[in-house]
């Protein structure tokens, strides 16, 4: 296409940016109206947008506007409720947090649409004021301090794989941000019984992760202070060493309750998410507005990489990827070449295969992004691509 460079070119000003509303919610029958202007009351104090409607009428309304940040939607009368599910992804715009009510009370149904399509929770009628202030208001709560510039950013950093060097990763980039970057960090493990990241970063795991995925009406600015071990004058380590033997308990809804107290107290939030996929781990994953995915040079990486992305991304959810090759270069392992041809994408970061390097870093104790070289470059670059600069 030729521009005629001899005419004066008319410059249309930008439409202007309508910003998204925080809330709309649509509900069926009137006794669950009332219950939710009643619960959400205390983050809505001038009334919340709710409308009596049938859920057909709300997909129609959604797909005339302009989304809100927070969709509440009701399931009820659908026989298909899974296909609605998906029509609704379709009328809504990605990263919008999808809260859903209905009929169904199958766990099999629950867990599809909160673990596989982006839906932040789920509850089935009837209603109780005591359940909606339990498990919706974290998420709304959560979503205002995600507005805020105050808040603090939440990175999850997984790996496709057990071995990939995940938990290795998150605490260097911890490290990195806290002691190099100077801003208040903390680093959150999601495996309650291995207490992997305290001893990373030479601190004592406590009890008080577990105590905040039980209670997590407990969670609050004094229990954080207890819980989280000072690692260094801005880095700080939540980690918990529970028995294996033990039965721990993890509530719904808690790992919002809990990031949402974090951000407000950290400029970052490093969660190690690990390769496990547990509960508390999936939940980071969705609540994360970064994520850092890990694979290393083999096609066991290749083949789960899908796997991952499927269950942390959806038309509901969509936060920004970093895609992390970790021991490139190593010794009968894939090409960088060829994991991306296969992949279709390319990695953000490339750490090569230090195996001396991480051995020294850990016989003395520190990080091994303490030492100058190759893999604190690269963490460095994870740190950047996740907007720590």
């Amino acid at each position: 296409m030729k521009l005629n460079l001899g005419m004066p070119q008319t410059v249309r000003p930008a439409p202007p940016v309508i910003p998204r509303s925080r809330f709309i919610g649509f509900v069926s029958d009137p006794a669950s109206a009332a219950l939710l202007h009643e619960a959400l009351e205390p983050v809505f104090p001038k009334g919340s947008e709710l409308h009596q409607v049938g859920f057909r009428t709300a997909l129609t309304l959604l797909s005339g506007m302009k989304t809100p940040e927070i969709v509440l939607i009701d399931l009820t009368g659908e026989h298909q409720p899974l296909n609605a599910m998906l029509d609704l992804a379709e009328a809504v715009e990605p990263g919008t947090t999808i809260l859903a009510i209905g009929e169904s009370r199958d766990m099999s149904f629950y867990r599809a649409v909160t673990r596989g399509m982006g839906v932040a929770e789920y509850l089935q009628k009837p209603l109780t004021r005591a359940n909606i202030e339990k498990h919706f208001l974290g998420w709304m709560k959560a979503e205002q301090e995600a507005a805020t510039p105050r808040g603090g950013r939440l990175v999850s950093v997984a790996g496709v794989r057990g071995g990939v060097g995940c938990s290795t990763i998150a605490a260097n980039l911890a490290w990195v941000i806290g002691n190099q970057l100077r801003r208040h960090t903390v680093l959150l493990d999601s495996d309650l019984h291995t207490g992997t990241a305290a001893l990373m970063l030479n601190v004592q795991p406590t009890t008080g992760l577990r105590t905040a995925l039980e209670s997590p009406d407990r969670v609050d600015h004094l229990l954080i202070e207890r819980a989280a071990q000072p690692a260094a004058e801005r880095l700080h380590v939540l980690a918990a060493a529970e028995p294996l033997t033990g039965n721990t308990e993890y509530t719904e809804g808690s790992a919002a309750m809990l990031c949402q107290a974090l951000r407000m107290r950290y400029n970052f939030v490093i969660a190690d998410a690990g390769a496990r996929q547990l509960p508390f781990a999936r939940d980071l994953q969705y609540l994360a507005q970064r994520q850092a995915v890990i694979l290393d040079p083999t096609m066991l990486a290749i083949r789960n990489f899908e796997k991952i992305s499927r269950m942390t991304q959806s038309p509901m959810h969509a936060p920004r990827l970093t895609l992390v090759l970790n021991h490139a270069g190593r010794p009968g392992g894939l090409t960088q070449a060829y994991m991306e041809q296969a992949l279709g994408v390319a990695f953000n970061v490339v750490i090569p295969d230090l195996p001396r390097p991480l051995s020294k870093a850990a016989h003395l104790g520190e990080p091994a992004a303490a030492l100058k070289g190759g893999f604190r470059s690269a963490i460095l670059r994870i740190a950047a691509a996740v907007g720590a600069n």
